[in-house]
C-alpha cells in the first residue's frame, strides 16, 4: 500500500498544479514558497503568496472539484502531500451535518471567488457530490427528528431479559433493554438508533428516561417475584449507561435524583458500563463511578474481553459485576480458546470478588458448563428473550425455574 503522506520537492519555476487539474492532494510546505495564481481576462494575476508552514490544495481535496488557481514553485521548494485517499474516510464518516456545513461553506466561497474573477459555471454543471452530503444530512436530520418526536409520542419502551442465578434457576435479575416501535408499527434496530442517539447526543435523554421507566417497573416486577419466590432475594435491575451520560458529572446528580424519587432500593439498581470510559479517561472514569457508588447502586462492566481490555483498571475502579461477552459464551463448545477464555474471566473476577453474569446463552450445555465454571449468573435465549413488562410479570407468576 503506497504512503499517504510523504515529501516531495519543486524547482524553482516549476508548477505543483495547474488551475481545472484534479484536486487529488493538499500540500504543507517545509521549506522555499509558492504563489498561487489565476487567469484573469487572459492574464495571469497572483492572488497570494505561501511560505514555510502554509498549506494548499485542501479545498479541491475536500470538495472534489478541479484546481480553482494554479500554484508555482517562487524557489526551490520542498513539501508535504497529503493525498485524498487519507483524508477521505474521515470525512465520509464524520456528522453528515458537519459534512453538509463544510461543504456548503466552500461551494459559496468558490462562488463568491468565481465571481470576482468574472468566472461563470457551466450550464447544468452540478456538484454531485455536494448532493449526495445534502441528502446524507437531510436524512440524519429527519432521522433525529423522528426519534425526538417518538420519545415524545411513547414509541419507546423497554423490554426485561431475564439474568438467571445459575445455581438456583431462579430469576436474580432484569437487564433493561430500550425497544423503538413507531407509530406506524416498523421496528426500528437498537443498532441502528442508539448509535444515531450517542452521535447526536439524545442519549442523555433516553438515558434518563429508561432509569426512570427501568426502576419503575422494577417496582412492579420485585413485588410480583416477592410473592413467587417468597425468601428470595430481590432480583436486581440492570440498566445501560452510556459514556456521554458520564462524561458531566453533574449528570450523575441528575441519574441520583431519579434513583432517590424511584423508591427502589439502590442496592437493586446495577448500572452497565462500557470499558472504553475507563480506559480513555481514566482520571474522569474513576470520580464519576465514585460518585456512582455514593449513590449505594452497583456497577457492571458490560461486554467484558471484546474492547480494549485492560486488567488495570479491574482493581481501580469500584466494579461489582464483570459480564462475559456473548461471542465466547456462544462458542465454548466449538471452540478450546473461547472456553479458556471464559474459565480465565470467572477465575479472574472471582479472585476480585466479582460476580459474573454470562451473556448469550443460547443452549443449555452453555448454561451447565458456566455454572461448572462459577458463573453465578447467565442470560440469553435459552432461558428467555427480552420481555415486554407484562410477559415478564407473567414468566414470574409461572414461578419460572431454569434447570
Amino acid at each position: 500500500m503506497p504512503e499517504m503522506i510523504y515529501s516531495s520537492r519543486f524547482a524553482a519555476g516549476e508548477t505543483v498544479f495547474r488551475m481545472g487539474d484534479p484536486g487529488r492532494n493538499a500540500y504543507f510546505i517545509e521549506s522555499g514558497a509558492v504563489e498561487v495564481s489565476v487567469l484573469r481576462d487572459g492574464a495571469e494575476v497572483v492572488i497570494a503568496k505561501l511560505g514555510v508552514g502554509e498549506i494548499f490544495g485542501e479545498m479541491s481535496m475536500i470538495d472534489d472539484a478541479p484546481r480553482s488557481a494554479t500554484v508555482t514553485a517562487t524557489e526551490d521548494t520542498e513539501v508535504i502531500v497529503i493525498q485524498r485517499s487519507r483524508f477521505l474516510q474521515p470525512l465520509k464518516s464524520a456528522n453528515p451535518m458537519m459534512n453538509l456545513l463544510l461543504r456548503v461553506v466552500l461551494a459559496r466561497f468558490r462562488g463568491a471567488q468565481n465571481q470576482l474573477l468574472g468566472m461563470r459555471m457551466k450550464a447544468g454543471e452540478i456538484d454531485t457530490s455536494l448532493e449526495e452530503i445534502r441528502s446524507l444530512a437531510f436524512d440524519r436530520i429527519h432521522a433525529e427528528r423522528d426519534m425526538r418526536r417518538g420519545l415524545e409520542a411513547a414509541e419507546f419502551e423497554m423490554h426485561y431479559q431475564p439474568i438467571v442465578a445459575l445455581d438456583g434457576g431462579h430469576m436474580g435479575g432484569f437487564e433493561a433493554l430500550m425497544r423503538w416501535r413507531k407509530a406506524d408499527g416498523s421496528f426500528i434496530s437498537p443498532g441502528h438508533f442508539i448509535l444515531l442517539a450517542e452521535e447526536t447526543g439524545m442519549i442523555v435523554e433516553l438515558g434518563r428516561w429508561a432509569l426512570e421507566v427501568g426502576l419503575r417497573d422494577q417496582l412492579a416486577l420485585a413485588r410480583a417475584f416477592g410473592k413467587a419466590f417468597p425468601g428470595k432475594p430481590v432480583p436486581f435491575m440492570s440498566i445501560n449507561l452510556s459514556g456521554m451520560q458520564l462524561s458531566e458529572l453533574a449528570e450523575i446528580d441528575r441519574l441520583a435524583a431519579i434513583i432517590d424519587k424511584s423508591g427502589v432500593d439502590p442496592a437493586a439498581v446495577k448500572l452497565e458500563i462500557t470499558e472504553t470510559l475507563m480506559v480513555e479517561n481514566p482520571d474522569h472514569a474513576a470520580d464519576a463511578l465514585k460518585k456512582l457508588k455514593e449513590l449505594g447502586v452497583l456497577i457492571a462492566i458490560d461486554d467484558f474481553g471484546t474492547g480494549y481490555s485492560s486488567l488495570s483498571y479491574l482493581h481501580q475502579f469500584p466494579l461489582d459485576t464483570l459480564k462475559i461477552d456473548r461471542v465466547f459464551v456462544n462458542n465454548m463448545d466449538k471452540s478450546e480458546n473461547s472456553r479458556r477464555i471464559v474459565h480465565s474471566i470467572v477465575g479472574l473476577a472471582l479472585a476480585l470478588g466479582m460476580d459474573i453474569v454470562a451473556e448469550g446463552i443460547e443452549e443449555k450445555p452453555q448454561m451447565e458448563a458456566l455454572k461448572e465454571l462459577g458463573c453465578q449468573y447467565g442470560q440469553g435465549f435459552h432461558m428467555s428473550k427480552p420481555l415486554p413488562l407484562d410477559e415478564a410479570l407473567a414468566l414470574i407468576d409461572a414461578a419460572t425455574v431454569w434447570s
